[in-house]
């Protein structure tokens, strides 16, 4: 069983949030060695186009694999889901945090301003069992949360 679920929750009015607890070590150890198979593979972990086409070499080599030979893509997602969260995490107000909910733990970025819940492992493992083949989702959802946290961090000087 995978050490954190693959679930993404939105956080809305209709679900409850979840029990969020700041990571310890054996986490932040965690998020590390799956940064790092990223990194091995090739790419910058603080450019988000090179996980992007990491993305795109796993899921093409593990989709030529005849499907009763595959071996379990859970690793994969988990490094490229992570790579993406913590590009995200390095460039925003976003931390690691555990999500608690009632089917599992996983590892989610949390900011209590906005009640930002983001589960980039679920990001990557949704378009992968989608067979999604390319990773600009990668580049377009990094886009998009770092731009938006912008927003929320920069004070606006039209105010004064």
């Amino acid at each position: 069983m995978p050490l954190f679920s693959r679930r993404t929750v939105p956080v809305d009015d209709a679900l409850p949030v979840p029990r969020l607890v700041e990571i310890g070590e054996p986490e932040r150890e965690w998020i590390d060695a799956h940064v790092a198979l990223v990194a091995d593979a090739g790419a910058d972990p603080d450019a988000i186009e090179e996980v992007a086409a990491v993305y795109e070499r796993w899921a093409a080599g593990w989709r030529r694999i005849n499907p009763p030979e595959r071996d379990d893509p859970t690793i994969m997602v988990n490094a490229l889901g992570t790579a993406f969260g913590e590009y995200v995490a390095r460039r925003t107000g976003l931390s690691w945090r555990l999500a608690e909910h009632a089917t599992g733990l996983e590892l989610a970025l949390y900011q209590s301003r906005g009640q930002v819940l983001v589960n980039p492992i679920g990001v990557v493992d949704e378009q992968w069992r989608e067979e999604q083949t390319t990773g600009a989702f990668l580049v377009e959802h990094a886009e998009r949360l770092t731009q938006a946290r912008r927003l929320v961090q920069t004070p606006d000087r039209r105010r004064r």
